[in-house]
């Protein structure tokens, strides 16, 4: 038995080991000036008690003897001379490590921000991925390696001002030094007991601080205004919003009340030994046998001795807290996503971009954690340089069928092809410079103009042109001219005052815009013209045709006369492809295509 425990702690010796030697090399690679900067900090930090705990005794004693009055100037001079040079320096060395610190935050904050973006769709919608985010974020902005150095370090310092204080007091009362080592045990006990329960409480309200998170930002997000102004939801989201608090607060109030129990029983115990201590003392002071100076020394030191005691204790066990979320840092970088997939070295040149031919080959498809196939059995063909429609009621399939055209997702079963090639087989960034989209569900970003389609600050004078005539061509050139700076102009008033607000339509041509600008060989619009109005609408639809010339295009559309331009068209219904032909092959089937044309043929027979 006694053997098992060894291997046990040999284990977590080795674990804390490696944690703090994975902590040095991060820090070393990053800023060298940290170490330096904790190294000297653990000199200064440790001799700063020492003056008044020592010269301030030695005060009182030249007073109660009646001394030469300038003696006792020498020390007081001394005692503050000698703290206001440490607090000096400690107070330099604790600003540079603020300043360094923010820098490493805003390091481990861009490597998670970089995982995120370079995350695919299907990982990063999972909640589960979601929440470790929340506790990534907490290594971000506090518990990551450097404050990790900085317990260790400052650990040290305190056990050095530890072991100077308990010699002192040793020297007044032998008895205090094994009164001092119990406290000190118990003292981590407490402390270890204390953050294993923080930590089980934060893991166990981390779902409800997402809901909480969420339903709040709902009532501070401009873009939900006008819905929720318009459909009176005011009220509901406030009350899911307390809902969520309430939820919440349960698991905070057990949290308060067993942490209570555990800070009053801390507390309890050092008052304890404060009792003790001057006892112990006093009673030598009282018969004499240590001088008032020599009291004061002591008394001095037991203050000390409660603050490095505790510090030391605490800092022990934060340190192995600490790197919990460490690894729940290291851990979230090293999630593997479809970015990471190394493929079987076919590139995009071997694919031959320049032929694009999409092939659906018994595809199968139901979302993450769900058991309802949304697509089943799918097996198409897209031809290269063919537009190919996409029709059919709400929920039959749609949009999960692009999703898996530009591999947000992976098929359950089956594959999809490119030029004969596995689509998983293709480096995923390559696979996705060979695609451009406009999705019903866009997002521009608060920036300009101009880095919304060229996603670039920096843009030569003859692509500012070409941006220009897509703007022109695509019925924004006269409201952008009319813009006070432009191109140049931000996009909303999120980040700077003097942005200007697009309307729905305005903003979604943007996105055609961006689309066309990418100029990739496979152009996918999923619902293009959604917010568009009427004749907008009528005049994209006229251009689509020459959009997509000399490209592979997929059309997706509830509106039945957008796909007549389309060499082909596919009717998906409840997840399947239940007819597939030209525009005139369908309308003489007379099934789902033409019910669709039959149904909207009133509002859009003017077009025709």
């Amino acid at each position: 038995m006694m053997e098992g425990n060894g291997r046990y702690m040999g284990r977590i010796k080795n674990k804390q080991f490696d944690n703090l030697s994975l902590s040095f090399r991060e820090i070393w690679n990053f800023d060298k000036r940290l170490i330096f900067l904790l190294i000297a900090n653990v000199f200064v930090s440790a001799l700063r008690p020492f003056p008044n705990i020592i010269l301030a005794g030695r005060i009182v004693d030249c007073i109660m003897e009646g001394k030469v009055f300038l003696q006792v100037v020498c020390y007081v001079a001394m005692m503050y001379g000698m703290d206001y040079s440490l607090t000096a320096v400690a107070t330099y060395l604790t600003k540079a490590r603020e300043y360094l610190f923010n820098r490493i935050i805003n390091k481990l904050d861009n490597d998670v921000n970089k995982k995120c973006m370079n995350m695919d769709l299907e990982k990063f919608n999972d909640s589960s991925v979601q929440e470790r985010i929340l506790m990534v974020n907490q290594a971000v902005r506090g518990k990551n390696f450097f404050t990790s150095l900085t317990i260790f370090f400052d650990t040290i310092s305190q056990m050095i001002t530890l072991a100077g204080i308990v010699g002192v007091m040793t020297i007044l009362n032998v008895w205090l030094l094994a009164i001092a080592l119990i406290v000190i045990v118990l003292q981590a006990v407490l402390h270890y007991i204390r953050l294993r329960h923080d930590r089980k409480y934060t893991q166990d309200s981390i779902e409800d601080s997402r809901r909480v998170s969420y339903a709040s930002q709902l009532a501070k997000d401009i873009s939900n205004k006008k819905d929720i102004v318009t459909f009176g939801m005011s009220s509901y989201i406030l009350k899911k919003v307390e809902l969520f608090q309430q939820a919440m607060l349960a698991v905070e109030k057990r949290k308060i009340k067993e942490g209570g129990f555990i800070e009053m029983a801390t507390y309890s115990l050092s008052v304890a030994f404060q009792i003790l201590a001057y006892l112990l003392i006093g009673q030598k002071a009282f018969y004499g046998e240590i001088s008032i100076g020599e009291f004061t020394m002591g008394i001095a030191s037991l203050i000390n001795f409660m603050s490095a005691s505790s510090f030391v204790t605490t800092n022990i066990i934060s340190f192995q807290d600490n790197f919990f979320y460490i690894r729940q840092y290291k851990s979230f970088l090293k999630l593997r996503t479809k970015f990471d997939q190394v493929p079987e070295t076919v590139t995009l040149e071997e694919a031959d971009r320049n032929h694009i031919e999409i092939e659906f080959r018994n595809v199968w498809f139901r979302y993450p954690n769900s058991t309802t196939y949304v697509l089943k059995n799918i097996n198409l063909t897209i031809k290269n340089m063919e537009r190919l429609g996409i029709v059919g009621y709400n929920g039959a399939g749609k949009t999960s069928f692009t999703l898996l055209l530009m591999r947000m997702y992976d098929p359950t079963e089956g594959a999809i092809f490119l030029n004969g090639i596995d689509i998983r087989k293709i480096d995923y960034k390559e696979y996705q410079k060979i695609i451009s989209s406009v999705n019903q569900d866009f997002s521009l970003l608060a920036f300009s103009l101009l880095e919304n389609i060229a996603i670039s600050e920096e843009v030569i004078p003859e692509e500012r042109e070409k941006i220009t005539e897509l703007f022109n061509e695509n019925g924004l050139g006269e409201r952008v001219k009319k813009m006070y700076r432009g191109l140049d102009t931000p996009v909303t008033k999120k980040l700077f005052a003097s942005g200007v607000d697009l309307s729905g339509g305005e903003s979604q041509k943007v996105a055609v815009v961006r689309a066309l600008y990418k100029n990739a060989p496979l152009l996918i619009l999923d619902e293009p013209t959604s917010a568009l109005d009427p004749a907008a609408e009528h005049e994209i639809f006229q251009k689509f045709a020459e959009m997509s010339e000399g490209k592979t295009t997929v059309l997706v559309s509830h509106r039945i006369y957008s796909t007549r331009f389309c060499d082909s068209i596919a009717v998906f219904d409840k997840g399947e492809i239940v007819e597939y032909g030209s525009f005139e092959e369908l309308m003489e089937r007379k099934g789902l295509y033409y019910e669709f044309f039959e149904k909207q043929a009133e509002y859009f027979k003017d077009t025709l």
